[in-house]
């Protein structure tokens, strides 16, 4: 199965698991507040790659971003149009590949991205395309996780978190939760060291000012849905920023 299969087969799922999380008032306004510290200004020009059903980019253009998004998955994609539709937010959605956006170069005051790079086949790729459509001077905030070697993954803390899941969301549970399926074994993830590798991507890129904020979930997932989803793997956010050319 193909990543966009993969994200085409978990897009209803996934969509009622965002739409859940954006219509709780604290969890909605604890991620606005974390990318609000990241990027470090408002009213800019902002990129989301990979937006799934269109959470980030709602909870920015909620803050009054001007967002652009894109996705690799037509049905993640047509979730997050009907998902901004619903809530009057005003998004330019894209069908694109994050290895090749469809945008020129230097046009973006900032990129965003969350749960999305430890699923593509090439990240270098990635982080060499968010480098390319960003503005000198300006930054990138990503947020993914160690899904596969984090050591708060015991048995019973995974007991747990199904436990919560299925208290969550009953039809998630079924599908499984950022689970490495079968078909996304081979990915770069799996046996990669994170958030490291990840530096060392970002640099080779010629990012500058790298910082990682390590188990953002414990400040922005609360109650039932911290332990469904923030009890067993640490989920980080990287911000960087594109130096000035000298």
């Amino acid at each position: 199965m193909s990543i966009r299969n993969h994200w085409d087969t978990e897009s209803v799922t996934y969509d009622s698991f965002v739409v859940k999380g954006f219509s709780i008032k604290k969890e909605r306004e604890a991620w606005q507040t974390l990318f609000l510290d990241a990027l470090k200004s408002k009213n800019l020009r902002l990129l989301d790659v990979g937006c799934g059903p269109g959470i980030v980019s709602m909870q920015l253009a909620d803050l009054g971003y001007s967002m652009t998004a894109v996705d690799f998955s037509e049905k993640m994609l047509a979730a997050a149009v009907k998902n901004a539709a619903d809530n009057n937010l005003k998004i330019d959605f894209h069908h694109g590949d994050a290895e090749n956006l469809p945008f020129e170069d230097e046009f973006f005051e900032g990129v965003v991205s969350d749960y999305m790079l430890w699923t593509v086949p090439h990240p270098e790729k990635v982080i060499s395309e968010w480098f390319r459509v960003l503005k000198p001077g300006c930054r990138i905030a990503y947020v993914d996780g160690n899904w596969v070697s984090d050591p708060k993954m015991t048995r019973l803390k995974v007991c747990l978190s199904n436990l919560g899941v299925f208290l969550d969301s009953p039809s998630r549970c079924f599908h499984g939760k950022c689970e490495v399926s079968a078909d996304l074994q081979t990915l770069w993830s799996v046996n990669a060291s994170r958030p490291a590798d990840d530096i060392k991507m970002m640099e080779k890129a010629g990012f500058t000012d790298i910082c990682v904020r390590h188990n953002i979930q414990d400040s922005v997932l609360h109650g039932i849905r911290h332990l469904a989803y923030g009890s067993t793997n640490d989920h980080f956010m990287i911000t960087a920023v594109k130096p000035h050319t000298s």
